[in-house]
């Protein structure tokens, strides 16, 4: 494990620095608008939160202007062992002039990327897997659901209400957001809904864990199981979910339900997909979040920090369901070139040398300050996760839990950024600040990134009972 000198030296030391007298910037502003003219405007992030990427390193950004940020996002828990790490560019420097692309076909590195894969694979699919590769959780995640049918002769998929898989085909379908869904529908067929999810500081029962018994447990069976749900369970060949939904509002189940489902869905002879695009990769603490439950999946989608700084995502699927596959039925063009297997591996490697331990101990220690300073904040009504995937929950009233409101919400991400930290919200009410940085972050980038969030969420607590508080002030 490497030193926290180590990672320090990883970032920009002089993190967070605006330089600017507003944000953005003036070359900042000239680039977004250059840029925009020529993109649909279904982008989130420079719409929603107006900034700019100039360069990378480790858990800090700079914008074009020079203004220096902390970035609490890691891409959308993409860059998990840090931007440009330094191994990883040396790896693609190595690799870019040896070979990069190949038809979806046989090098060293994918030969590589396979057996590790393999090795790290939980429980007993540890060297019991099979691979295929894409391009991100989308493909990975449209991968699994077509082998998951074809595997079983089945149709239908089963997703749960809160879900997010992807926002092509049937992960779009799969996806519960109306900011991706809401203009593009029809949507596609044979795919069923869930629920609820375990949210349980908004239980749709009103009721408390562990008193509860699980009822939301008990719902998903009593729609399985009763004869006239609505759904043909004969017919269903897999259920995805997130070991921990993210764009959901970055919410853990409660103990004892992962468990619950996994025992439902194995006696009922539905496949398991286990979707780790957002929260695999040490987020959680461990390298599949799915390992916290001491649950086995049948299949497992990876994407994001897999890949890192390369978009790249992979499938593994139980040896079994996919040997009797018929050849060339599935074929994806720049599907695990060479380079970005050899970057995965490097990820890999990076991941389980000392960061699994970090992201769950610096994951705890950041969680701990937030329950302290939800305690003096009027505006925080829960803060929860596992290891580095901490949600904070915005709320206008603690009894209430009203969610704040998304132009409120929006006041403090860019007050954020004006001070320079770099937050994403999330959530189904678009209230949820979360905390998903770069798993190498140092303690004293942890400490200063909360410090601004308390000063901001202070301003957000004396708003309430004012109404100067404007975009930048």
């Amino acid at each position: 494990m490497a030193s926290e000198e180590y990672y320090e030296k990883l970032s920009f030391p002089d993190a967070p620095k605006i330089v600017t007298k507003t944000i953005p910037g003036p070359q900042t502003r000239a680039l977004l608008e250059k840029e925009l003219s020529n993109e649909t405007p279904t982008r989130i992030a420079p719409i929603g939160i107006p900034i700019a990427w100039e360069e990378a390193s480790g858990a800090t950004f700079k914008d074009p202007d020079g203004n220096v940020f902390i970035d609490l996002s890691s891409g959308v828990a993409v860059n998990n062992v840090g931007h440009s790490h330094p191994e990883i560019v040396e790896v693609i420097k190595n690799e870019c002039g040896r070979l990069m692309h190949t038809p979806d076909g046989t090098c060293k590195n994918r030969q590589r990327l396979g057996a590790m894969l393999a090795e790290a694979a939980p429980g007993n699919l540890k060297n019991n897997v099979r691979m295929a590769y894409g391009l991100s959780g989308s493909s990975a995640n449209e991968i699994a659901i077509k082998f998951a049918r074809a595997s079983t002769g089945k149709s239908i998929i089963l997703g749960f209400q809160g879900a997010y898989h992807g926002s092509i085909g049937t992960t779009l379908t799969l996806t519960t957001s109306p900011t991706f869904r809401s203009l593009y529908r029809p949507f596609m067929p044979f795919v069923e809904r869930l629920g609820p999810y375990p949210y349980c500081y908004r239980c749709p029962y009103d009721l408390t864990h562990p008193e509860c018994d699980l009822q939301c447990a008990k719902y998903v069976e009593f729609q399985l199981t009763d004869p006239y749900g609505g759904i043909d369970v004969g017919d269903v060949a897999a259920v995805i979910l997130e070991p921990m939904q993210g764009e959901g509002g970055y919410v853990p189940p409660p103990p004892g339900w992962m468990e619950y489902m996994y025992n439902l869905f194995n006696r009922l002879g539905i496949l398991i997909i286990d979707d780790e695009v957002q929260m695999g990769m040490g987020r959680t603490g461990t390298l599949f979040a799915v390992e916290n439950f001491g649950v086995e999946p049948d299949i497992i989608t990876m994407g994001k920090a897999l890949g890192g700084d390369l978009p790249f995502s992979a499938v593994l699927c139980r040896a079994d369901l996919v040997k009797d596959l018929e050849p060339f039925s599935h074929v994806l063009t720049a599907a695990g070139n060479s380079m970005s297997c050899a970057v995965a591996c490097k990820n890999l490697e990076l991941i389980q040398d000392g960061l699994l331990d970090r992201s769950k101990e610096m994951g705890a220690y950041a969680k701990g300050r937030l329950k302290e300073l939800a305690k003096e904040r009027e505006v925080i009504g829960d803060v929860r996760g596992m290891g580095w995937g901490i949600a904070i929950e915005l709320v206008c009233n603690k009894t209430t839990k009203q969610p704040l409101s998304m132009a409120e919400v929006v006041r403090i991400v860019w007050h954020l950024r004006d001070k320079g930290v770099y937050v994403l919200p999330c959530g189904r009410f678009d209230n949820i600040l979360r905390m998903v940085p770069p798993l190498m972050i140092s303690k004293d980038l942890v400490d200063k990134s909360i410090d601004i969030i308390a000063d901001v969420l202070e301003t957000a607590d004396m708003a309430r009972y004012s109404l100067n508080w404007t975009m930048g002030s």
